[in-house]
């Protein structure tokens, strides 16, 4: 089997008026170790990046056709918003803030 490379793919999300950049960091993968890892994006403020947010998708459900899953703007958005209402603080230092999206 042929690994796919990954797509180069980044956009800017508008949360409460702040900018933010975000990339595809990881696509969904199976690994014998750690098991099933689902799309994974980073996430930094756009004007001032010192924290990085990722955002881990699910694994996607088993398809006859395996396709990459469509990565939907709007639910960034939204799933950024949601990441900084749990403690995400992204003007801070430090670690990498992980943030798992349910369902």
């Amino acid at each position: 089997m042929v690994a796919k490379a990954k797509r180069q793919m980044e956009d800017t999300a508008l949360v409460d008026g702040v900018s933010y950049r975000w990339h595809i960091h990881r696509e969904p993968q199976w690994a014998s170790v750690d098991g099933a890892k689902g799309l994974c994006l980073s996430v930094q403020h756009a004007e001032n990046p010192q924290k990085v947010l990722l955002l881990e998708y699910p694994f996607p459900k088993p398809s006859r056709h395996a396709q990459r899953p469509k990565v939907d703007k709007r639910d960034v958005a939204i799933q950024i918003g949601k990441a900084i209402a749990d403690g995400w603080e992204p003007e801070s230092r430090g670690k990498p803030f992980t943030y798992m999206i349910e369902g």
